[in-house]
This record gives structure tokens, C-alpha cells and sequence, in this order.
């Protein structure tokens, strides 16, 4: 196996603009984080987001 380019493939890439500040990101698989979060009633949940670099807003995404 070998690298033929570092640059991420455009079928990877994503854009999403934030609802925050209004500036358009783009992301790859790698840039999505996962959190945690349980309810009133301990139930738990998993959900994907990026970070705004801009405002530092966390942006709900579909992971892929």
C-alpha cells in the first residue's frame, strides 16, 4: 500500500455552514467528534459534530 496524494478525496469531503456565525466548513470523517449526553432521566445518547474554528460553536453532523 503506498499514499498517492494527503490530500482528502473530494467523495470524502463535506461542507456544512454554521448556524452560529454563518461560515461555510469543510470537513472529512476524521473531524467529527462524538459526545455523550444523558437526559433528566439517565437515558444516554451518542451524537457526531464539528466544531466552528470561527465562533467554536459545536454543529450537529451525520457521521459517515
Amino acid at each position: 500500500m503506498r499514499v498517492i496524494s494527503r490530500d482528502p478525496h473530494p467523495s470524502v469531503v463535506k461542507e456544512k455552514i454554521c448556524t452560529n456565525c454563518g461560515v461555510t466548513l469543510e470537513y472529512v470523517p476524521a473531524d467529527i467528534q462524538t459526545k455523550i449526553v444523558s437526559d433528566y432521566t439517565g437515558s444516554k445518547d451518542s451524537y457526531s459534530y464539528i466544531t466552528c474554528p470561527e465562533c467554536k460553536q459545536d454543529l450537529s453532523v451525520i457521521r459517515y
